[in-house]
C-alpha cells in the first residue's frame, strides 16, 4: 500500500475577490470577499493589525511574497545587495479594539525562539531567528480619527538582530523608551526602503 506523503510547506492557491464558496458543485451566493469583510475589517484588532503591518513593510521593501506564511521562523526572507536578509517584523498601537481607560504602553516582542529544523523537529537552543527587526508602530493617539490604512499615522524603527542581542540579550520585549535608547531613529512609510538599505549596508543612524 502506497503511503501518503504531504508536503513540509502547503502552498495556497493565489484566489480571487470573487471566488465563490461551493456547495454540490454549485456557487454559493457569498464570495471569498464576504469573507475577508466579516474577518479582516478591523484593522485595529492585535491580530490583523500584525499582519497588516507586515503587508505594510512587503509593500514598502518590494518584498515578492505572494502570500503570507503564519508560522514560519521570520516574516520574509528577502534578497539585497548583500545577499539574502531575514526580516521579522513587529507593531504595537496606543489605541486597541476594546475599551480603554488610558492609551496602551507600547512593546514589542523580541523573545528569542527555536528555529525549526528541516526534519521538522526544533533545534536545541533559543536565538532571534532574523537579520532584521522592523518595529511598526501605530502612532496615532486619537480613537476618532485613527486609520492604519493611512501610513502617515505610522513609523518605523529598524535594528540589525545583532545589536539587539548585543544589547539586550535574551529578553523577551522591548518598551518603546528602550528602544529610542539604543539610539535607533524613527522613519515614516516614504523613507522605510531607504533606511532598510542603510542597515542592511551596516550604517546605524541615531537621533544624537
Amino acid at each position: 500500500m502506497n503511503k501518503k506523503t504531504y508536503q513540509t510547506d502547503y502552498t495556497p492557491p493565489n484566489l480571487e475577490e470573487d471566488t465563490a464558496f461551493l456547495a454540490n458543485s454549485k456557487s454559493l451566493a457569498f464570495k471569498l470577499l464576504d469573507f475577508w469583510k466579516w474577518n479582516q475589517s478591523n484593522l485595529i484588532e492585535n491580530r490583523t493589525r500584525g499582519i497588516l503591518a507586515e503587508f505594510i513593510v512587503k509593500m514598502a521593501l518590494d518584498i515578492n511574497s505572494p502570500s503570507r506564511l503564519e508560522w514560519d521562523a521570520y516574516d520574509f526572507e528577502t534578497q539585497t545587495e548583500k545577499g539574502k536578509v531575514k526580516i521579522e517584523v513587529k507593531s504595537a498601537a496606543y489605541i486597541q479594539a476594546w475599551a480603554q481607560k488610558k492609551l496602551s504602553s507600547i512593546s514589542f516582542g523580541i523573545a528569542p525562539t527555536k528555529g525549526l529544523l528541516q526534519d521538522g523537529n526544533y533545534s536545541e537552543t533559543y536565538k532571534r531567528q532574523a537579520d532584521i527587526y522592523i518595529f511598526c508602530l501605530l502612532d496615532h493617539k486619537d480613537q476618532a480619527t485613527i486609520n492604519p490604512l493611512d501610513m502617515d499615522q505610522w513609523c518605523f524603527y529598524l535594528a540589525p538582530t545583532s545589536l539587539l542581542d548585543k544589547e539586550l540579550g535574551p529578553q523577551k520585549s522591548l518598551s518603546l523608551a528602550r528602544l529610542k535608547k539604543l539610539g535607533l531613529k524613527a522613519v515614516k512609510y516614504s523613507d522605510l526602503k531607504a533606511r532598510f538599505e542603510a542597515v542592511v549596508g551596516g550604517v546605524v543612524l541615531f537621533y544624537r
